[in-house]
């Protein structure tokens, strides 16, 4: 159980700073990575308060820039008043080393099992969560508009990511990421699929999202 006084000043100080980020990166999308933390959590020996404080962090320095944002998550966290007070020095060590290590891109061993827990959740191996995220980055960072484009940015950087080459590793054998990484090998192998989920999303999704005119 998370402390109640920890996670009203997580959702009300902390989490709306997301809205001022893209889509892809809204508050939705820390509320799931919370909620994918938590989850994995459930069967291990952790501190929750810290899971959460890392989940709802972890891509706070995003606000600084995405360039080396988990350095500036990290240091968020160190400069946080409210932390430095519920948490010990030694926890808000764990706290900061977790948010820094979340990166899939990462080229060692999260530190400690927070990144790892961190690193996993993040992930968030569900297609149409990340066929989604990817168009809303397309259209807000790239200004993609042309459907074909977006359909053919989807699926090249799905393909990159998620593909049968991909560089991830399951640090944790989160059972949803290892199901939703075979889910998201069979939709690239199958363009008619690929292409119905696309037109899915960017009909009822996007329209509801008010992006397109």
């Amino acid at each position: 159980m998370v402390n109640p006084q920890l996670m009203h000043y997580l959702e009300t100080t902390i989490i709306p700073q997301y809205k001022q980020l893209d889509t892809s990166h809204s508050p939705e999308h820390v509320y799931q990575v919370l909620e994918n933390s938590i989850e994995i959590a459930a069967p291990l020996s952790v501190d929750l308060d810290i899971v959460s404080t890392v989940a709802v962090f972890h891509d706070l320095g995003l606000l600084k820039g995405r360039k080396n944002h988990e350095r500036a998550s990290r240091s968020m966290v160190e400069s946080d008043a409210f932390l430095a007070d519920y948490f010990t020095k030694e926890q808000r060590k764990i706290i900061g080393e977790a948010v820094e290590d979340h990166r899939a891109s990462l080229s060692y061993e999260p530190r400690s099992i927070y990144g790892k827990i961190i690193s996993e959740a993040d992930r968030d191996l569900d297609f149409y969560r990340i066929l989604e995220r990817t168009i809303y980055f397309a259209i807000e960072k790239k200004s993609l508009s042309d459907p074909d484009n977006l359909c053919q940015e989807a699926f090249e950087y799905i393909q990159q990511k998620y593909g049968p080459h991909h560089h991830l590793t399951f640090w944790l054998g989160y059972s949803k990421n290892i199901a939703g990484l075979a889910e998201i090998h069979e939709m690239l192998t199958d363009p008619i699929k690929f292409n119905s989920a696309f037109s899915d999303c960017y009909e009822q999704r996007m329209k509801k999202a008010d992006f397109l005119s």
